[in-house]
């Protein structure tokens, strides 16, 4: 698992990195496994290790879902492993994982933390919280499993402490026994947008780009990630409704996304985005009259498109095949580009302008509509366990950021169904947006 050589010709330079396959099973479920491998200097897989194993995915359950795979924290681990074992092994005096130590690991973190990006920025504060964790985990189980051998063990990572629970309560646990330094950058991506401007930009993606502004209301109405908007199937997909609407009385009652599992949507086997947490996601209530209108307009739009009946995907491509994230971001960014930013800086609102201005000086990701919709959450006076269902987080750490910073998000509540409601009405006539 260790014994690396230092410095070699191409084929004799070995380094840890992440190996991963991605099946289809029988049924169109689309799972992947990861392994951690020792490539040459040549990218060729020289070994396969079984790291991967210690790296934490339903390691203390009788089941394991096929789908769980642990690829995200096995860059982290490879990271360290390469850092103490490969780049640092010889000062170190270590070749094999068991020989790192509590300080080489500290030594890392500090690494990790202050490392500037190819791109210039460093390392956010969650990306480093995410390293520390993952390497910590895996070096404990590491130690659980080969505690005689191992220069680290389990008490030596962790710490108890005392901090309050999902449900309020103080309750002790342990912490990674480490502390680093880092530095904060501005992430490049700007996700700020005004109610004002949601309200733009909605109607405006009906005219301008009808093949993705439902999607753009699935982001601002249901909290969806752009990857996930990609994997959302037509009510009558063969491979089972991917919404569905619970109506009392003709009234919608209750609108849900099915995002339980990531399927194949294409016949070319081409990956569409990634569904981060599997599950039912439920539209806002606040928000469903203008989804469902929202969806009237795209069915509409479905009409006059051909796509691969056998899957039936939400979002389709000029070619008739299920739409990638790749293909949604560019075509939101010029959306953007091309007609929302010209119309705010033409508003006569100065609040609009300004933001036009702004948009010139920042690339607007598609994040923004969710990180509107958690904005909308919190003011809306939901709490950490409402706002991280809604958005489908898998821990409230998000959510408990937006409500630390409620006081700092200086937005206007508005009722804004109504309005979108009335704006997405006048789509098809000569609607001033």
């Amino acid at each position: 698992m260790g014994d690396l050589m230092e410095m070699n010709p191409p084929e004799q330079d070995q380094r840890y990195a992440v190996y991963s396959v991605r099946n289809t099973a029988e049924d169109g479920l689309i799972y992947t496994r990861s392994f951690i491998v020792i490539k040459n200097g040549y990218g060729v897989i020289v070994r396969f290790t079984r790291l991967q194993e210690y790296a934490g995915v339903y390691v203390n359950g009788t089941y394991r879902p096929l789908t769980s795979n642990p690829e995200a924290k096995l860059y982290f681990i490879c990271g360290m492993l390469n850092y103490c074992l490969v780049d640092h092994g010889a000062r170190f005096g270590i070749r094999h994982v068991f020989s790192i130590t509590r300080e080489m690991l500290a030594e890392y973190f500090d690494h990790y933390a202050m490392e500037q990006l190819p791109d210039g920025p460093h390392h956010s504060r969650q990306s480093v919280e995410r390293c520390i964790s993952t390497v910590t985990a895996f070096m404990a189980k590491l130690s659980s499993k080969y505690g005689g051998f191992m220069k680290v063990r389990k008490a030596d990572l962790y710490t108890e402490r005392t901090v309050v629970s999902r449900k309020g309560k103080m309750v002790k646990r342990p912490i990674p026994a480490f502390q680093t330094t880092g530095i904060e950058d501005h992430d490049g991506t700007f996700r700020d947008i005004p109610t004002k401007a949601v309200e733009i930009l909605l109607p405006m993606a009906f005219r301008y780009a009808k093949d993705i502004a439902f999607g753009l209301c699935l982001q601002a109405f249901a909290g969806l990630r752009a990857g996930e908007v990609c994997n959302v199937r037509q009510e009558t997909s063969p491979l089972g409704p991917g919404i569905r609407f619970v109506e009392v009385d003709g009234n919608v009652r209750e609108v849900s996304i099915d995002l339980r599992r990531e399927l194949a949507l294409r016949s070319d086997g081409a990956e569409v985005g990634e569904i981060k947490k599997e599950r039912v996601q439920r539209v806002y209530p606040a928000f469903r009259e203008a989804f469902c209108r929202a969806y009237e307009l795209h069915k509409e739009y479905l009409r006059g498109v051909e796509f691969e009946k056998e899957y039936a995907p939400m979002f389709v491509n000029s070619r008739g095949k299920a739409m990638s994230y790749e293909s949604y971001r560019k075509k939101f960014k010029s959306l953007v580009n091309d007609h929302l930013r010209p119309a705010l800086l033409a508003s006569e609102d100065p609040e609009l302008r300004i933001y036009g201005q702004l948009l010139c000086e920042n690339s607007l990701g598609t994040h923004c509509l969710r990180h509107w919709f958690t904005v909308q959450l919190v003011l809306r006076g939901e709490d950490i366990g409402s706002i991280q269902s809604f958005r489908g987080d898998r821990n409230p750490e998000t959510a408990f950021l937006y409500l630390q910073n409620k006081g700092d998000l200086n937005r206007e509540l508005k009722e804004s169904n109504e309005k979108l409601v009335q704006l997405l009405m006048e789509i098809g006539g000569e609607a001033d947006v």
